[in-house]
Formats: structure tokens, sequence, C-alpha cells
């Protein structure tokens, strides 16, 4: 992909002042050459079996409280593997398939996507890849895609008592404090599959419903259904910067508290002067190591 437009979509959603600054790498782009469009290579390290929709809600700016935005995500159950991304993403990764065989102009390719993956999360987390091992892809504002994997920690629940249906199923409650936020999920049993949104996993059944008790962070199940034989699950074979979730977690707090370094690095100007933004507003899922 022509790195210049990859920088220029991201420079012009940071000046949108929002923490979807990172969820996008592409713009418009016009232009008389003409080049065949290209899928992006993946590799395919299980098959879906279980299909999760799940809608997530987060407050960016916690000085706007009211302002909630959300994403659609899908966590994708395999046999041995399980991957949560965005759902919109995923319905362009599809997409980009078909225009691929299609042998669609690039550029034309380029602009039917770039409307479908507007405003979606790029991150991705795989649950027992590799080796039992939680890895997660995401995007670096002006700064590329990075990989990190860590242990799969078990986070320490405490099981309540109390019941709730969610999307038809009855669920019961459990607690929990991990990375500086405190939850209550929202667990079936009859579905006895120990996994979650996000990074949850750990109770025996599945994960319908959690939200950290400031409600800044929310997942809730909006559908299930079970997956066609010939749905995979796979990870992009992309150039990643290969980091540890500590220093990308480092990396972003630091961009969003001062974006002007990075911005004068990159060499961006605007009407011949550089670019001068305040902070940005920031207010991860993780607030601790």
């Amino acid at each position: 992909m022509n790195k210049f437009i990859i920088l220029l979509f991201s420079f012009t959603m940071i000046i949108n002042s929002s923490n979807r600054c990172f969820s996008q790498t592409l713009s418009y782009i016009q232009g008389d050459e003409k080049r065949i469009y290209e899928d992006e290579k993946k590799t395919n390290i299980d098959t879906c079996k279980l299909n999760v929709y799940y809608r997530m809600t987060y407050i960016e700016d916690i000085a706007f409280p009211e302002k909630k935005s959300e994403n659609y995500m899908i966590l994708q159950l395999g046999k041995n593997i399980s991957k949560f991304s965005d759902f919109l993403g995923l319905k362009a990764d599809s997409l980009s398939s078909v225009y691929a065989k299609q042998k669609m102009d690039e550029i034309e390719a380029m602009n039917k996507l770039i409307p479908l993956q507007k405003g979606s999360s790029p991150i991705n987390i795989f649950k027992d890849y590799p080796n039992k091992m939680l890895t997660v892809t995401d995007y670096m504002p002006m700064g590329g895609f990075y990989k990190y994997s860590e242990d799969k920690i078990k986070p320490i629940w405490k099981i309540g008592k109390d019941t709730l249906n969610v999307c038809g199923y009855n669920c019961q409650n459990a607690f929990t404090t991990y990375r500086g936020r405190n939850y209550t999920a929202w667990f079936a049993y009859k579905i006895p599959i120990s996994d979650g949104p996000w990074k949850f996993w750990g109770l025996p059944g599945l994960i319908l419903k959690i939200a950290d008790d400031k409600d800044e962070y929310s997942f809730e199940c909006a559908a299930i259904e079970k997956s066609n034989l010939s749905e995979l699950i796979y990870i992009k074979v992309l150039d990643y910067f290969i980091t540890t979730r500590l220093k990308f977690n480092e990396g972003l707090k630091k961009f969003y508290n001062n974006p002007n370094p990075l911005l004068e690095n990159k060499g961006i100007i605007v009407d011949g002067k550089p670019i001068n933004i305040k902070s940005l507003p920031y207010n991860p899922i993780e607030l601790s190591e």
C-alpha cells in the first residue's frame, strides 16, 4: 500500500482529534495510473466453529462521559484458537479477497473498501496463539502495524449469585479486577466455552456481557451463530513491528499526550507551517500493567 496514502489518512484522522485516529490507515485516492488490486496475504490458523457478535461501547474522552462511541465486534471461536476483531474490518477483508479475484482496479477497490472500514477498530486479539499465548495486532497512529504476544493470564474471578438474561441465555454474574479496572461479567453456563470478548476468559461459560464499574467500557452480546465449515480464522501477514504490550501502550500514551514531535518528524505542514495539535483524548481500556 502506498505509504503516502497511509500517512495522509492518519494525519486527517488526527486533525479530527479522536481516538479513532488509529482505526484507519487508508484514504480515498485518485490518479491516472491503473494497477490491479492485490489482496493482503493471510495465514490460516484455525477453522471457525461459532461466531459471537458484541456491541462494544466506550468513552473516548472522560471529560465528556455522555458521549459514547461504539463498534460491533466479533469473537470467532475455533477448535483451538479464538479471534476477537472488528466485524466491519472482517467484512472488508472478505470483500478485499473478492475484489482481488475479480482483478479490480486498485483505486476502485480502495474507494469501495475505505467507507466500510471507516471507524472500525484495527485491533485483533488471538487467544491460544501461538502455543497457549495471547497475541495482539494493532495500529500505532503515524507509526504502522504492531504485534505483541503475552502470557494468557487468567483473571481472578469471584462468581456471584445474580442472574440476567442476555441474548436469550440465562447468565450468572462474576467479578474481577483486571489491568486497573473493576468488571462485572455475565456468563452462560449453557455455553460451556471459557472465553469472551477482548482479553476476558476463565469462567465456566461464555461471557456474554461485561462492563467496568465506571461504565467506560462495555461489551454485550448481540447475536450468536454457528459458522459454516469454510470459515477460517486467519492472521494477516504484514510487516509488523514486534513489541511488547507495555511498550505499545506507552507509545500510544506518548502519542496522544503530544502528537507534534511525530508529525514534525513526518514533515507534515499546513499552509507552509508546522502542525501544532494539543494533546488528544486518551482513555485506554488498560490502566495498569
